[in-house]
């Protein structure tokens, strides 16, 4: 896998530790217990810890780890209350960055115990922790504080799996948000005709949108060696087998790929949406299907039809997944089987492709026009998200990719059941419902894997929303009943 990404750098995520000596508990091992899980996590999660260069202790050393946050370059600081502290401590330290963490613990993390005075069978409270978070949460609104971003509240001893499910949430939705916030993408060509809600444009910080003719990428594609699309078609038909195209599909598939590869190199564009019908199938030999499949499995989301806000949200799956993206469409319904059909020509990852694998084959519906991937999607947990409202607002939904079964189709295709609408179990005909009656695009990025809380996350920290689970009416209870 060879494609830029815009956050190449691990993130650095800063860690900083509250520590009042008014409590007996032992939060200076808690403060180091704490500081090797963060950095534990990090070696797992790809991120770079920072730690903090004191302990907070009072109001002037929350002064200093504040300016060190503050010109630290951290992409995340989390805050620890190894004990209660009031909010002259905590201030500083959640003003430094945009984007920060407040995390507690069980009391049990502050045994051993110091002794005290305290009566023969009695011990005093250890660390407080949990109602110094509940306290500086409290007052992130007052006007001696006024945090403006978001903050997330964590739970749990160091290394413990409360901790961790949000941690690790956490750390891809801030990928995410760093992804999107220097994101570059290459619009080649347009929209295809007519497709009118495709035409929208991000509205987020960071983004950058250029553009380029189809006559710019059809030039570049014929400066493409032919020695180097032999070698690439040579090797592709090696890996996937072909079945009813012909070598000269393949190579057009083979240059096509090559070329959009170094447009995306010489521009570092993150991502693509490419106009890739109807003109381009009679300008270039054949369609750009399994090509723009092929990018995916460079790291380089590619959306089909010139879809800019389909790109970003591949890109911004991809980074949360941690793994390629595919845009597609939801193709059909089957209300009995309570599942909806995942579909699109032939432009998936190959790492997509259950246990049959990919093979390269004639498009659906388009004889003599090269060639497509034709595969099942990998059975397994998926998530589909599209930004919507230039990224103001979010569609997530997922499911599990069943196994294949009769009547097929051709094309990159599975059937997702067990569907949930933002974590929200619902029917396949409640969400198809809802995405008619709402009038959302008809792209969806989909990666393999559950990533909903991350990605409901990402769309926070964005400043946006995620489209809630509407209460809508069964409106397909007869054709149900009908079917029976």
């Amino acid at each position: 896998m060879t494609g830029t990404m815009p956050d190449d750098a691990p993130l650095r995520v800063g860690l900083a530790v509250v520590v009042r000596d008014a409590f007996k508990g032992d939060a200076y091992t808690l403060a180091e217990r704490a500081d090797a899980s963060i950095e534990r996590e990090g070696r797992a999660l790809g991120y770079l810890r920072v730690p903090a260069p004191e302990l907070v202790s009072d109001a002037a050393a929350a002064e200093r780890v504040a300016s060190w946050a503050a010109a630290a370059d951290l992409d995340f600081l989390l805050v620890l209350h190894a004990t209660f502290a009031t909010g002259e401590v905590l201030a500083p330290l959640v003003r430094a960055v945009p984007q920060v963490g407040l995390w507690a613990v069980p009391e049990s993390a502050g045994l051993p115990l110091r002794r005290s005075g305290s009566g023969p069978g009695l011990r005093p409270l250890p660390l407080n922790s949990l109602c110094g978070l509940n306290m500086t949460l409290s007052l992130l609104d007052h006007a001696r504080v006024g945090k403006q971003e978001r903050v997330k509240w964590f739970w749990g001893a160091p290394g413990s799996i409360d901790f961790r499910r949000r941690w690790r949430a956490t750390v891809a939705s801030v990928r995410g948000v760093r992804t999107l916030s220097r994101a570059r993408v290459l619009q080649i060509g347009g929209t295809a005709p007519a497709f009118y809600a495709l035409e929208e444009r991000p509205d987020l910080a960071g983004v950058c949108v250029d553009a380029m003719p189809l006559d710019e990428l059809y030039a570049r594609m014929q400066r493409i060696s032919e020695e180097a699309v032999r070698e690439r078609a040579l090797a592709w038909s090696r890996r996937e087998p072909v079945h009813g195209a012909s070598e000269s599909d393949v190579l057009v598939a083979a240059r096509t790929e090559l070329a959009l590869s170094a447009i995306a190199a010489q521009g570092d564009y993150h991502a693509l949406a490419l106009r890739c019908w109807p003109e381009f199938p009679e300008a270039c030999g054949g369609m750009a299907c399994a090509a723009v499949g092929a990018m995916a499995d460079r790291l380089v989301p590619t959306a089909c039809e010139g879809d800019v806000m389909g790109a970003l949200s591949m890109l911004a799956l991809q980074a949360v997944a941690g793994a390629p993206s595919a845009l597609l469409d939801i193709s059909d319904l089957d209300p009995l089987q309570d599942r909806l059909l995942l579909w699109h020509c032939g432009n998936a990852p190959a790492a997509f492709a259950g246990r049959s694998g990919a093979r390269l084959t004639t498009h659906f519906n388009r004889d003599g026009v090269g060639v497509v991937r034709d595969m099942h999607l990998a059975v397994g947990q998926a998530t589909g998200f599209r930004l919507l409202a230039g990224g103001r607002c979010a569609l997530i939904v997922s499911g599990t990719v069943s196994e294949p079964s009769e009547p097929d189709v051709d094309g990159v295709r599975g059937w997702l059941t067990r569907l949930r609408w933002d974590g929200e179990p619902r029917q396949a005909h409640q969400v198809m419902a809802q995405v008619l009656d709402e009038g959302l695009p008809h792209h969806l990025a989909l990666a393999p894997g559950e990533h909903t809380e991350a990605l409901h996350e990402l769309v926070i920290r964005l400043g946006g929303r995620v489209l809630p689970p509407a209460r809508v009416r069964d409106a397909l209870v007869g054709a149900r009943e009908s079917g029976r």
